[in-house]
């Protein structure tokens, strides 16, 4: 009787989790920052282009480089985007909240080939292959990461234990996007694109809240309406608010 009663149980826990993605096929993590506990796990951990997700890494680098500081100011060049918000100037909390992918290429471009994959195999990024080049390795071309792998990463930048100045690791996690609920803080990046035909959504964050501090990553495969980044984040969010953290 024993068994059978946690066999439902479980059952009925894996069916719970599966909503966190909608039916569809992906993985979610939360993990409990104060000893690298998971708390949960749904799905199956595959290597995925980042797409803006990869911007927390260009941080990195760009504000270790110090070709990347919270005054500079990114001029517009004039190339025009569907969203009104990208065709103007930009600083670094603009281009992460409005992920500007122009700001991004002029900082990948600006710290060269050698020194991106340098800093790829120091942060331990992924399969760290920017042979898509310095204008689209992220954007579903050649480098890939899997959730497991932006959980060590972000865990690490939390903690400041990447191999990069803990100023640029502080200064990155001042521009992370950030959602707030009550006493609940979610910062992290969205990240959107289309992916063996089919759209992609990213999202990878730390929560605080009154329970503790917690890294949250979420990777979905599948039909979606808008950007997948933003879609992922939803779900992110409102997973939390059923387990009562949000």
């Amino acid at each position: 009787m024993l068994i059978r009663i946690l066999c439902c149980f479980w059952l009925l826990a894996g069916l719970a989790g599966a909503d966190v993605l909608g039916g569809r096929k992906g993985c979610f993590l939360l993990i409990d920052l104060k000893d690298n506990r998971v708390v949960e796990q749904v799905g199956t951990s595959r290597r995925l282009p980042p797409c803006s997700t990869f911007k927390v890494a260009a941080a990195l680098m760009s504000f270790d480089a110090k070709i990347l500081t919270m005054n500079r100011v990114f001029r517009w060049n004039g190339v025009k985007d569907a969203r009104p918000e990208v065709n103007q100037d930009q600083t670094a909390a603009t281009w992460m909240d409005r992920s500007v992918i122009w700001v991004t290429q002029t900082l990948t471009k600006e710290l060269g080939m050698k020194r991106v994959k340098a800093y790829l195999a120091r942060l331990a990024y992924g399969n760290q292959d920017f042979s898509g080049g310095l204008d689209k390795a992220w954007l579903c071309d050649s480098l890939l990461i899997d959730a497991g792998e932006q959980a060590r990463f972000m865990s690490n930048l939390w903690r400041e234990k990447l191999a990069v100045s803990v100023q640029a690791q502080k200064q990155t996690r001042q521009i992370l996007v950030v959602q707030t609920s009550g006493p609940s803080r979610l910062s992290g990046k969205t990240g959107s694109g289309t992916w063996e035909g089919t759209d992609l959504g990213r999202y990878v964050g730390v929560l605080q809240c009154p329970q503790g501090e917690y890294l949250v990553l979420l990777d979905f495969q599948g039909q979606c309406q808008g950007p997948g980044g933003l879609a992922a984040r939803q779900m992110v969010i409102d997973h939390l608010k059923e387990r009562g953290m949000w």
